[in-house]
């Protein structure tokens, strides 16, 4: 495992939200893989936030994206929140993005709001991982399980 990746997760609403931070190579797939098979009652979603990572290791991409049991995590119930979930996402599964850091939270529709005009615009982007063509121009290989 790499030496400064950590893990912190906890369970809400019947769903579990995992911490990540630290670098994500080969051992630190492992170590998520083994937490969520371990912590995950088939109920609910499982969100994982990279936002807190720092290198992505194609290695542990591959690790996780091939190891991670669809039988216990369907990935259609794996949200991945920030922009390195692109990287680590298995097919199927979600990576949710947030489009403004700081923003308005009246949607827009407060007296001179500096946001009105983003009225239309969702606050979060949210993409199916369906298409590989991300992780291709990430990873000089392909998925390979």
């Amino acid at each position: 495992m790499s030496t400064n990746f950590q893990i912190q997760f906890k369970e809400s609403n019947g769903n579990l939200h995992v911490q990540t931070k630290g670098d994500f190579d080969g051992s630190s797939a492992w170590e998520l893989i083994n937490l969520i098979h371990d912590k995950y009652d088939g109920k609910g979603r499982v969100f994982i936030d990279t936002r807190n990572l720092g290198k992505i290791h194609p290695f542990g991409c591959n690790t996780f994206q091939c190891r991670l049991n669809p039988r216990i995590l369907p990935a259609d119930r794996l949200c991945f929140k920030g922009e390195k979930g692109f990287e680590i996402a298995p097919n199927g599964s979600r990576v949710i993005v947030n489009s403004e850091k700081d923003h308005c939270r009246c949607n827009g529709n407060c007296e001179g709001c500096p946001y009105a005009d983003k009225r239309n615009k969702s606050e979060n982007i949210t993409k199916k991982t369906d298409a590989m063509e991300h992780r291709e121009s990430n990873y000089n290989g392909s998925q390979r399980c």
